[in-house]
């Protein structure tokens, strides 16, 4: 179908933003020389991650195919620099989600395939094959089963016939392939096969590439967690295999060779749950079908990148670098071998692109809400764009100085650690961090605060509350000790104050000691409304002139109107504005309030309009931003001088200001910076002198849509003496990084000087066995005081990178093995950082080589004679030995076994008589070298032995017997003896024979085992003790009185029937002393494994052990 106009009939958001951007990319151009860099417009698309670029029409030029919204898609063809696009539109009968530009038919005209639902309908994928001149055919429908919808998709060969195949996300639990017809039918798909997510997993982006070197196409789908679907080279797919990584931040990944072997590799940003990114990993594309780990690259978290984009440097370049999208963009540079170093940062922002220009340099192209803006690629990894510093650790307050004295602005922050970093000016618009010195401040002040002459800083840990205003904690200030150079000693003792919740405070000498004091302002928020509240106020504190401060007081002000400090009525005295009110200072602490009379925030104080009076700059309720002059008595006039719109009806959220001359006609000029949502911009206002302001027409965006620093500095070390510079230039922060804005007016910077910085190696040992970890340390020192190099070392070891790791304090350490022996000559590589220049240490000699091990050989026995069954026990000690053992006996091989744990068994069967040499051999492995074992001897006699029964069992007093038979071998003539060992209570154990000489055939003899039961000597031994009581039983009954006629003739009778019966059993011992028979204990029932000694008369060999089991019940 022919593309039609798309802004004739605008509906729906993307409609509404393109007439917009039509608008506003056909007005002219505008000639007013630019004050700051001003990045170029020459590529007149809207870059967006969803968005497919091609050249559709074959005029050379990329265009744009984009989702609209309205059942259609967008075509943008660009008409090259400084030309506004021809828009025109497809019309589908689905709303298009997702498209990709790839040339489906194989007639070199590109194509588009996209994805689109329609409610209460299975989703669709589409395809619409193009031209070649702007137009495209009817599009063609295929359903996805069960799909509701298909978020995104991309093109790869899986069945290597030639054509591109679809691969897409369905919903975020499957992935489905809809192959190409190919040469029948070329760009149409045939039905979707699905393939499930692994369990518990979800996907979010899908993309593609050989990861094992097979030849054949495979997909990667991932979101929090990644996994590869290798393909079989058919079009169908295997199960996915889950990959190691894990990026919980749920960011897009990216894929390509990027350590140049061939295979496919994927990068991703990685982070903590629901956290910023903190590294840019790679996975490395292995032939074992499994990734392996490869470059980790440490982020700053507080820059919250959130895109990766890779790009080559120019057309002709094979080396992938990346370039990381945050608030900031920063380059990850690869050195071609897949280790990465941070490279420089710019102050850009938002989605980008990679696009070569027509000098074969790659540029990046971002998205802004009128037109995108470029970074204009030089071809080796750098970029012109505005510089950006990380200084790492994140920010949430910085202030610009001049910190040491030299002309050039610094910056001094506190990190979100609450540490205070200093970094100095280096004169091109880049930062050198100076000191990062320990504290918990989370507000900060500069200022001599101890009359050296030097800069200070004062941190204030403001204190909290809770929701219900409960105290959590109170506010303390922290003094740092500035030595003029960028470096900054922390005060220990902490000045503890009684309030909470304090707000920044202003400084200034308001008591006229000449020495700096703080005003305070206090008030808790976000608690509850219906709680009590929290008491506010305003503190004065006293400079002591050392860097303390006076027991503070109470100043009758609301925390509200402490605003800025300034000399308002000309009397030599410094004043408060802020809020609604005007607070005139009496010179000695005090103040006397008066209204305003002006309503709005306070942005600025300053003289604009050229009378020597200050005048403000106020921000009305969103809508404008006026000019008030003052009339030098604290008093302002009510209607402003100069107004000017709130820029944009985003710019909702107050706007920060700077005022300074940046034109050079030694005026005033305001440059105010709104923090717009799509792209934050910079507006200039050049004053006149007399209160009179033109806008600058040149529009100036910025990176982000925050900042902590928006303020004219003196950055170029080329420009005039800072009292002399009116062109200054421009420096705001966000997060971490500081991003300058140098003034186009005064010449170019010189080349700073580099910081040279030195890396040291050493090995927790000079050498190891394959295999065996050790830990490698990289110590990298930096040229300054206080700058510690930051990011990551490589350690290489003849050419190859054995790993990265991140540097902590200076500091980088790997544990490391390597897999064979030899001497590795190994480097520690630091690339550099925006401090320090790269560096690498000198080569460290590691010596990889086995370690000696040791083999000990032990036996036991199973079975006896020609039947003996010796069980070897080889212990093998060394570094986790692995391999086999080899028994030998002389130089007969009896077998091998493999090392389990350290130890390798064999069992064999000596089949001849006489004595056999064994020795056990360690093989060795990678780690350990060969080893022989002490030698053990086994004797094994001329003849066997067998045994029948076993075992028996018995009650006690019964015997047991089993019979041994020897059959001898031919020729022997010795005489066997036969014993027991020893023996349990009341069992004997006799031989018949106790000896036997088999010389003639096989021989038997009996073994007897006796036990022995309970005797009637036990039982008169019982009866000893009733002697007595018989005889008194007796002597009872007679002398007893009769009181009982019926006792007398039963009970007696009884009675005289049991001491009969007592008298009778003791009567049968015998007072003489018994046998020793008699005293035999009996057998004790359980059971007894009896053993059997064997001894051999011709070698005097005691053979094994037997055992006989007797159970005695």
């Amino acid at each position: 179908m022919t593309a039609t106009p798309w802004c004739k009939t605008p509906s729906g958001a993307r409609s509404l933003l393109a007439f917009l951007i039509t608008l506003l990319l056909t007005l002219p151009a505008f000639s007013q020389t630019p004050i700051f860099p001003v990045l170029p417009f020459d590529f007149a698309l809207f870059p967006s991650s969803t968005y497919a670029y091609a050249d559709f029409n074959g005029d050379g030029q990329v265009d744009q195919a984009a989702p609209n919204g309205i059942n259609a898609i967008g075509i943008s063809f660009n008409n090259g620099a400084n030309h506004s696009p021809t828009f025109g539109t497809i019309q589908l009968t689905c709303q298009p989600q997702s498209v990709v530009a790839a040339d489906l038919n194989n007639d070199s005209k590109s194509d588009l395939a996209f994805s689109c639902q329609t409610p209460n309908q299975p989703a669709y994928i589409g395809v619409v094959l193009g031209n070649g001149d702007g137009t495209f055919q009817a599009a063609s429908y295929y359903a996805v089963p069960g799909a509701a919808s298909v978020p995104t998709l991309t093109t790869v060969d899986l069945n290597g016939d030639g054509y591109l195949d679809v691969a897409v996300l369905i919903g975020s639990s499957q992935v489905g392939v809809l192959l190409n017809q190919g040469s029948g039918k070329p760009g149409s798909l045939l039905t979707a096969s699905l393939y499930a997510a692994p369990a518990g997993v979800s996907f979010l982006y899908i993309s593609a590439g050989d990861f094992n070197g097979d030849g054949k196409q495979d997909i990667v789908a991932g979101n929090t967690q990644i996994a590869v679907y290798y393909g079989k080279g058919d079009g169908t797919l295997n199960t996915p295999q889950l990959t190691t990584a894990s990026a919980p931040g749920g960011r897009p990944f990216v894929t390509g060779d990027f350590n140049r072997d061939g295979l496919a590799d994927i990068a991703f940003l990685g982070s903590p749950a629901q956290g910023s990114a903190t590294s840019l990993q790679v996975l490395l594309g292995d032939p074992s079908g499994k990734l392996v780990t490869g470059s980790n690259l440490p982020l700053d978290p507080s820059v919250n990148y959130s895109w990766i984009v890779p790009f080559q440097n120019t057309s002709t370049s094979n080396i992938t670098n990346f370039a990381l999208i945050g608030y900031v963009t920063s380059i990850a540079l690869n050195d071609g071998s897949g280790d990465l170093s941070l490279g420089e940062s710019y102050g850009v922002s938002t989605f980008a692109i990679a696009q070569t220009g027509s000098n074969g340099n790659t540029n990046l192209y971002f998205q802004s809400d009128v037109e995108s803006v470029a970074l204009v690629g030089n071809g080796n990894g750098t970029f012109q764009g505005p510089p950006t510093t990380l200084l790492g650790g994140g920010s949430g307050v910085a202030i610009s100085a001049d910190l040491n004295a030299d002309g050039i602005s610094d910056v001094l922050s506190i990190d979100s650690a609450g540490n205070l970093v200093a970094a100095l000016g280096r004169g091109n618009g880049t930062f050198l961090v100076s000191s990062r010195s320990s504290g918990t401040g989370q507000l900060l002040v500069t200022g001599d605060f101890n009359g050296d002459g030097n800069l200070d800083a004062v941190t204030i840990f403001p204190g909290a509350v809770d929701f219900h205003g409960n105290t959590l904690s109170t506010t303390s200030l922290y003094f740092y000790r500035g030595n003029g150079g960028g470096v900054f000693q922390p005060n220990t003792t902490p000045q503890n104050l009684t309030i909470t919740s304090a707000l920044t405070p202003l400084v200034g000498d308001f008591n006229g000691d000449n020495k700096l004091d703080l005003i305070l302002p206090y008030k808790a928020e976000n608690v509850d409304p219906e709680a009590p509240q929290p008491p506010s106020g305003v503190l004065f504190l006293a400079g002591n002139g050392d860097g303390t401060f006076a027991t503070p007081v109470s100043l009758p002000l609301p925390y509200n109107t402490i605003g800025f400090a300034a000399d308002l009525n000309n009397d030599h005295k410094l004043d408060i504005i802020g809020g609604d009110t005007v607070s005139l200072g009496n010179g000695d602490g005090t103040f006397t309030q008066q209204p305003l009379g002006i309503t709005g925030t306070i942005l600025a104080v300053s003289d604009l309009n050229g009378d020597g009076k200050p005048d403000l700059v106020i921000f009305n309720n969103a809508t404008s931003i006026g000019l008030y002059a003052g009339n030098g008595d604290g008093t302002f006039q009510t209607t402003p001088f100069y107004s000017t719109s709130a820029f944009s009806p985003q710019a909702g959220t107050t706007p920060l200001v700077a005022i300074g001359d940046v034109n050079g006609d030694g005026h005033p000029d305001l440059i105010l910076q709104y923090l717009l949502v799509i792209a934050p911009r910079l507006q200039v206002l050049l004053g006149d002198g007399t209160g009179n302001f033109t806008p600058d027409s040149n529009n100036y965006p910025l990176g982000a849509a925050t900042s902590s620093i928006a303020t004219l500095a003196r950055l170029n070390n080329t420009a005039p003496p800072p009292a002399a510079d009116h062109a200054l230039d421009y420096l705001y922060s966000v997060g971490g990084a500081v991003t300058s804005l140098l003034n186009q007016l005064n010449p170019g910077p010189s080349v700073p000087i580099s910081y040279t910085s030195t890396t040291t190696l050493s090995s927790s040992t000079s050498g190891a066995a394959p295999g065996q970890q050790l830990t490698l340390t990289a110590t990298v020192i930096g040229a300054t005081i206080g700058a510690t190099p930051t990011g990551s070392v490589s350690f290489v070891a003849d050419g190859k990178i054995l790993g990265i790791a991140p540097l902590t304090n200076g500091v980088a350490t790997l544990a490391i093995s390597f897999p064979a022996a030899g001497t590795f000559a190994v480097i520690a590589n630091y690339p550099g950082d925006i401090n320090s220049v790269a560096s690498s240490s000198n080569p460290l000699s590691l010596a990889i080589a086995p370690v000696a091990s040791k083999t000990v050989l032990e036996l036991s026995f199973t079975g006896t004679g020609l039947n003996t069954e010796p069980l070897f026990y080889a212990t093998v000690s060394g570094l986790n030995p692995t391999g086999t053992v080899t028994f030998n006996s002389g130089t007969t091989t009896l077998g091998t076994a493999p090392v389990l744990n350290g130890t390798a068994s064999f069992t064999y069967t000596f089949l001849t008589a006489g004595n056999h040499p064994v020795t056990a051999t360690y093989s060795g492995d990678v780690a350990n070298l060969p080893s022989t074992s002490n030698t053990f001897g086994v004797d094994v006699p001329e003849y066997s032995i067998t045994t029948s029964p076993i075992s028996a069992v018995v009650k006690a007093g019964q015997s047991a017997t089993a019979t041994f038979t020897v059959n001898p071998s031919v020729g022997y003539t010795g005489t066997l003896k036969f014993a027991c060992g020893p023996l349990p209570t009341g069992v004997t154990c006799t031989f018949t024979p106790a000896s036997i000489t088999p010389s003639s055939g096989p021989a038997t003899t009996t073994l007897t085992i006796t036990t022995t039961a309970p005797t009637t000597a036990l039982l008169r031994r019982l009866a000893i003790p009733l002697q007595g009581t018989a005889l008194a039983s007796f002597l009872f009954l007679i002398l007893i009185p009769r009181r009982s006629s019926k006792w007398s003739r039963s009970g007696r009778l009884i009675a005289l029937m049991i001491a009969a019966g007592l008298i009778s059993l003791s009567g049968c011992s015998s007072s003489s002393p018994s046998s020793s028979g008699s005293n035999t204990l009996a057998t004790p029932a359980g059971v007894y494994n009896i053993g059997v000694n064997i001894t051999d008369s011709t070698s005097n060999v005691q053979n094994p052990f037997f055992t006989f089991q007797v159970t005695v019940q």
